[in-house]
Parts: structure tokens; sequence; C-alpha cells
């Protein structure tokens, strides 16, 4: 006999539907610097929105608002503790919020907290967590977050840096079973000022980066991966002739019109568009100057010629 196959409630299939169309669908403008320990390569690209904003299904919708949730708790379990914790910033209303790499990045911590019983006089930024058993089990076994979560220490030490505080106070929650990891995590300045360097070489660097995702990210086809062999979305930050600067508040500029863009102009482009060719899976094999026209051989062995904006 065939069995028939699995289907969705309507009910449930209503409540997935909603959730998708709630994310944002938008690039982001700025660098993210929850995202600076990872791959920069992964990194410049975001920057420079060269493939579409990453939609997520429902499910991983979901697991992102659990965890948004458990910071709300966390927050609450601190207070309820005796701590003194400001999870808002009174000049805004939101999340404190920090930009940095001429406001070209930018960042929003979970809070600050005061009265921790290790060091109850020092201000820490606090950064809550929620994790699957696997990757919370793993925490435990390198039994400090500078090992077990690379890019949460890194996330870390932008926030530490940027807001001039020396501790941070990291909470991860087991979202299997509520088990709860602390760990008071020190400012290093070393790693930290890296940090910023690279922030500001991802800005300022016209030439797409090296792949430094770890293989088995790769191997799963996570990081960079997906988009390895893909031809870049066409906007100003993905041609040639734009440049981000670190004087002023996020200022781009196009050497072909010599004026500063807008982010509105960013988003769209203009008729004598050209690829940075950095960008292209392929190898540049002529230029015409003078009728502002690039030429390539991609990987696939195909003739593609870039011509202000028109494929031909």
């Amino acid at each position: 006999m065939v069995a028939l196959p699995e289907t969705t409630p309507p009910t449930a299939r209503a409540i997935f539907a909603a959730l998708e169309q709630k994310q944002r669908r938008e690039q982001h403008p700025r660098l993210a610097a929850s995202g600076l320990g990872s791959c920069e390569k992964m990194q410049w690209d975001k920057f420079r929105w060269l493939f579409p904003a990453e939609i997520f299904d429902a499910q991983k919708l979901s697991i992102f608002e659990t965890g948004e949730h458990w910071e709300t708790r966390l927050v609450q379990r601190l207070r309820d503790a005796g701590m003194i914790v400001d999870d808002v910033d009174p000049a805004t209303g939101e999340q404190w919020r920090i930009v940095f790499a001429g406001g070209h990045a930018s960042g929003r911590t979970d809070g600050k907290v005061m009265g921790v019983p290790e060091a109850p006089k020092t201000a820490h930024v606090f950064e809550a967590k929620s994790m699957n058993d696997r990757a919370f089990k793993a925490l435990l076994k390198a039994d400090c977050v500078r090992d077990g979560k690379p890019e949460h220490f890194a996330q870390v030490q932008v926030y530490l840096h940027c807001q001039g505080l020396t501790r941070a106070l990291y909470l991860a929650v087991n979202k299997n079973d509520d088990s709860l990891y602390v760990e008071r995590i020190e400012y290093d300045a070393l790693a930290a000022t890296a940090l910023m360097t690279r922030a500001e070489r991802i800005v300022t660097s016209d030439r797409r980066p090296a792949c430094s995702c770890p293989v088995y990210f790769l191997k799963a086809g996570y990081g960079c991966a997906p988009n390895d062999g893909l031809m870049p979305a066409r906007s100003c930050r993905s041609c040639l002739h734009s440049t981000a600067h670190l004087d002023g508040d996020a200022r781009w500029s196009c050497s072909r019109w010599n004026r500063d863009l807008t982010l509105d102009e960013q988003k769209v482009g203009c008729p004598q568009h050209l690829f940075n060719p950095t960008t292209i899976p392929g190898e540049q094999t002529d230029v015409d100057y003078e009728n502002e026209r690039v030429t390539y051989r991609l990987a696939s062995g195909d003739v593609w010629v870039d011509c202000g904006g028109v494929v031909s």
C-alpha cells in the first residue's frame, strides 16, 4: 500500500506564512558587529550587497524568536538575583547601540549589568545566548567562550571596546534542559584592536577577500560556500566606481560621477554601473575604457561583457 504524503494543517501553514512575512527582506546598510569573528569574505559580501538578503524559513525564524525570548527572561533573572540591568538606552528607548568604522559598522548589546556577585562594583556588558544541546555541550567542553564560541568572544570584545568597559557577563542557556553557562569575559585590547582593524579593512577594501570559513562549514554548505560561482547583484556597492570612506557617517562616494551617494541611490545603481572585477566568477580579459566595457571569461568558459549595467 502506498503511503499518503504528509500534509501540513492549514492552521500551521497560516502561522508559518505569517512568521515568514514579518521578516526583514532588505539588505542591512551596515557591517554587523556580531559577524566580525566569522569569515571575512562572507562579511565583505554582505556589506557590498553582492547577493540578495537571506530569507529564512519559519522554523529558523522561530528559533531566532526563541533566542529573543531567552534574552528577556535572562534579564529578569539577573534582576531577580539582585543585579541592576540597563537593557535599554534611555536616549532611544531601544537596545544599546554601538557604531564604528566610520559609521559603516554597528551592533546592539543586550545591556549593561551592575552588582555581579564576583565584582559588584564593576560595570559589565551583558550578552545572552541560547543554543541547542550539542552547541552547549561543546561550549562546556571548551571551558571558555574564547575557545568554544570564538565568534561570540569577538562580538563581546567589540562591545567592550566601543563602550569603554573592561568586563562582560556572558550567559548561555541550553534550550533542551535550561542549563546555564556563565562566564565573565575580560577585555582583550589586542583582540579588540585587531577586530576594529578588520572592520575597517572590510569596509574600505576594494578587493573581495579570500574565504576564511572553517572547513566543516564549507563541507556543510554554510558560510560563503553557497555563493561561490554566482554572479553578484547590481547596486552601487558592487560597482567598481564606489568607495566607502571612514570619514563622515557611513559615507559612500562614486568616482564616475564624482559625488557622494545616498543610501537609496546605493540600492538602485545607475546605467554606468560596472561590476567590481573581484566579484565576477571568472578572469578579466579586456577593458575598453572609452566605451566603458569590461570583458570576462567566466569559470564556465563563456565570454561575458559588462557594459554599463547591460549584459551582452
